[in-house]
């Protein structure tokens, strides 16, 4: 599956939280429990399918896309500071 198919379907799924609902401050039981359902009832990116593309500041200023790193080995790990 293309990136581009994966990001139409983040952008199609029905109950997309907003950026703003979905942090820290307003993060809530109920967040964890939809993200179970979602990952139980295969809903999102599947396992081993291309992640879709994005875009991060650097540490040392500018900006990095993931798609700039492609064919290039990747890991992408996702933690909390708190």
């Amino acid at each position: 599956m293309q990136s581009i198919e994966v990001a139409q379907r983040f952008v199609n799924l029905e109950n997309k939280m907003s950026l703003d609902e979905y942090n820290f401050e307003h993060f809530r039981a109920k967040h964890l429990l939809s993200d179970a359902k979602a990952t139980i009832t295969k809903q999102g990116i599947p396992s081993g399918a291309p992640a879709p593309d994005f875009e991060l500041p650097r540490v040392g200023g500018g900006r990095l896309r993931l798609s700039e790193l492609r064919g290039k080995p990747v890991l992408l790990h996702f933690g909390s500071f708190t």
